[in-house]
């Protein structure tokens, strides 16, 4: 049977979604759901026409009653489609009416006057000869005798008004014609890879993104957002769809654009700063909202997702982040996209790229050129966060350290006890809503990491143990005061020699073990 699959017309020997995916090798992540959509055929509207000129186009709308269909009515489904070429010209105007035609019918004759409303259409005659019929629309209320009955009227000019004001006679109309709507869609989304298909349906597996370099930070800000191909849907209504996977980071204000239909932006003030949007419909530009990126593939599913499920998502340009990977790894990836890369620090193919320069995907596109600055595998921990036990302080701790948004974060090393524990910086103002959770009760051991929390002068400050401790936390404060986020993957011997090496100002990274 013939389908479209992405975009693209195919023929498939499969019925169901899971099958026409392995014969197309199409791509699809697992879980995130699959949007299937079926066209109606297009019909012509009986109630709506279009008069069109070389310009614009007038719209008439018929005149319904509870009555049977009158004669002019009619008549009018019958001929409209003559009011083109010469009986197409405006053969009459005045300041009242302006009438189109003439062409021949067969009404009835009546010479008694009538009253017409601004905008009536009606048929009328010329010398009260129905050879010489026009469609005639009323610019203003009065009253006439056009050699028609009061039935005449077949409807009223509903747009395009200034359009029928400024022709004259002589002037022509291309054409009038039915309104025919667009093909109506229809359709779903699921992730029920049994799901079967039917002939002529379409299946969107994935959404494409095109970022905008107007929006540098807010690209980048997506970019980590999905950074696992996948846009997490928590909020939804008939306007727009938002992720909120990153609300509350702060971001600057970029690109302040219309937000139109399929179109993404991010939330930059207030309370839902760093929530992104994916729109369903347009709407209008908002200083707190930066537009970053455009659904240019895919648009249908953001039409029938709803919260809860997860959406495939591929970027364009491809995201540039290559911060955890060796400096030999990023080689290779840098050479597939043609950008030019230069190593710095370690330059060693086994040493990990710990930062770049530039740090952003949008600028490193620009300049086609990118900085890999590379680290000693042995000073990237790899860390297991407690994201059940202690959620805001994993939170305060990835934004902190920069692993919100790259694979490697970083924590700076602001004092050290020998042998006991190595203090971080923290950021105080970040740490005042830090509540106690997690909190340690029997002892803590080397190799866990804690941040003090809001009941302690010192908030924010986060630290490891470098030996076990029945008394104190990991940042030195009794239990109550210090709420436990990591633990190191493995505490080796060698690894406690290089913590306990460490001075002010040295640098420590982290990866979360996956």
């Amino acid at each position: 049977m013939k389908i479209k699959f992405n975009g693209e017309t195919e023929e498939v020997r499969s019925k169901r979604l899971c099958d026409i995916i392995e014969e197309l090798s199409g791509a699809y992540k697992q879980g995130s759901v699959i949007a299937v959509i079926s066209e109606k055929e297009k019909v012509e509207l009986k109630n709506e026409f279009a008069i069109k000129t070389e310009v614009r186009e007038a719209r008439i709308k018929i005149v319904r009653g509870k009555e049977a269909e009158t004669e002019a009515r009619s008549l009018f489904y019958k001929v409209y489609r003559k009011f083109r070429n010469e009986s197409g010209r405006i053969g009459w105007e005045s300041e009242d009416i302006t009438g189109i035609g003439p062409i021949e019918t067969n009404l009835s004759v009546e010479k008694n006057e009538h009253r017409y409303r601004k905008w009536d259409v009606f048929f009328g005659f010329g010398g009260f000869d129905p050879g010489m019929t026009y469609l005639m629309i009323s610019k203003r209320e009065h009253k006439a005798a056009y050699g028609t009955d009061a039935d005449a009227v077949i409807g009223r000019l509903t747009r395009g008004r200034s359009i029928i004001s400024d022709l004259h006679e002589g002037d022509r109309i291309e054409e009038i014609s039915p309104i025919v709507t667009k093909a109506e869609r229809i359709g779903f989304v699921t992730s029920d890879l049994n799901t079967e298909i039917e002939e002529g349906q379409e299946i969107f597996t994935f959404a494409k993104v095109r970022l905008l370099r107007e929006a540098a930070m807010s690209s980048e800000h997506f970019f980590s957002l999905t950074r696992d191909g996948i846009f997490h849907v928590d909020d939804f209504s008939h306007t727009y769809l938002a992720s909120e996977s990153f609300k509350g980071l702060s971001l600057p204000v970029e690109n302040i654009h219309y937000r139109s239909k399929y179109y993404l932006s991010v939330r930059n003030t207030g309370s839902e700063k760093g929530k992104v949007y994916a729109y369903k419909e347009s709407r209008l530009p908002h200083p707190s909202h930066s537009v970053f990126g455009e659904i240019i593939q895919g648009g249908e599913l953001m039409d029938y997702a709803r919260s809860g499920d997860t959406i495939y998502t591929v970027t364009e340009p491809k995201w540039m982040m290559v911060v955890g990977k060796s400096q030999k790894e990023a080689e290779e990836f840098f050479e597939r996209e043609n950008i030019e890369q230069v190593r710095e620090g370690n330059k060693n193919d086994d040493a990990i790229v710990a930062d770049l320069e530039p740090a952003l995907t949008m600028e490193i596109v620009d300049r086609g050129a990118v900085r890999t600055v590379g680290v000693d595998a042995e000073g990237v921990f790899e860390v297991e966060l407690y994201h059940t036990e202690a959620p805001k302080t994993v939170w305060y701790f990835k934004k902190i350290t920069g692993l919100i948004n790259r694979p490697i974060g970083n924590l700076k090393v602001y004092f050290t006890a020998p042998g006991m524990m190595v203090l971080f910086h923290g950021n105080a103002d970040e740490a005042g809503t830090l509540v106690p959770e997690n909190l340690p009760k029997e002892g803590v051991k080397k190799g866990i990491l804690g941040v003090t929390n809001m009941s302690r002068s010192n908030r924010g400050i986060m630290g490891i143990r470098l030996n076990d401790s029945k008394e104190y936390g990991p940042t030195g404060e009794s239990f109550d005061g210090a709420n436990l986020v990591l633990s190191l993957s493995s505490i080796t011997p060698s690894k406690l020699s290089f913590l306990s090496k460490l001075k002010e100002g040295d640098v420590i990274y982290v990866k979360e073990k996956a």
